[in-house]
């Protein structure tokens, strides 16, 4: 699985893009802004087929292009938390003008989704914290993580915006502490890391013993 990192947005989200290179089938996991022309050059480029559009989680800066996304790519499913489908055509809770300064109604719709559900070849993981429906997902077969706002290198997401909370956001670390040491994780707003560091950070602060 090749993963390729297109920030977007006005926060320049880490917005991740992973393709088989053999069967050409694609993720893309958040829809952090609206300039996704290289994106898309890349894609035809490749001749990658965009099947999954994967939503951490439902705040402003990882839903802004998911209109435009939804238009561009109508054959891909979307999905998101199912404690979160709501996020997606509420403003107030996707924090969507604060963020990027206008309200955010999604056009569409998507497919909810919980812990242990499959999404091609990623497994959904249940992280709430951040935001009470947040999902990291998981490819086993070579140990690749996708975060969202969950886990950071040296750091985590901060659970003081509505639904947040600092319980179930440490709980959701220690859980993800628990994969393979050697899985890469890529976040939306850090650098790539692994679980083995991540668990030494989360030893030193507290967070595990």
């Amino acid at each position: 699985m090749v993963i390729k990192c297109f920030p977007l947005g006005a926060m320049y989200t880490n917005c991740y893009l992973a393709y088989d290179e053999t069967t050409k089938e694609a993720y893309f996991f958040d829809c952090g802004g609206k300039n996704i022309e290289r994106l898309n050059l890349f894609i035809q480029e490749n001749d990658l087929i965009l099947k999954y559009i994967v939503l951490t989680h439902g705040h402003g800066d990882h839903i802004e292009g998911l209109n435009l996304f939804a238009k561009t790519y109508p054959e891909a499913k979307i999905y998101v938390g199912v404690e979160e489908k709501e996020f997606l055509y509420n403003s107030n809770l996707s924090l969507s003008s604060r963020i990027f300064g206008e309200d955010f109604i999604f056009e569409g719709q998507a497919i909810a989704v919980k812990e242990g559900d499959m999404i091609g070849e990623f497994k959904t993981i249940d992280t709430p914290g951040h935001t009470i429906g947040s999902k990291c997902f998981y490819y086993e077969a070579e140990n690749i993580l996708i975060s969202g706002d969950t886990m950071f290198r040296r750091s985590y997401g901060r659970y003081d915006l509505p639904t947040g909370n600092i319980n179930s956001l440490y709980e959701s670390l220690e859980k993800l502490s628990k994969l393979p040491e050697k899985t890469v994780v890529y976040s939306a707003h850090s650098e790539p890391t692994t679980i083995a560091e991540e668990k030494i950070f989360l030893r030193n602060i507290g967070v595990l013993f």
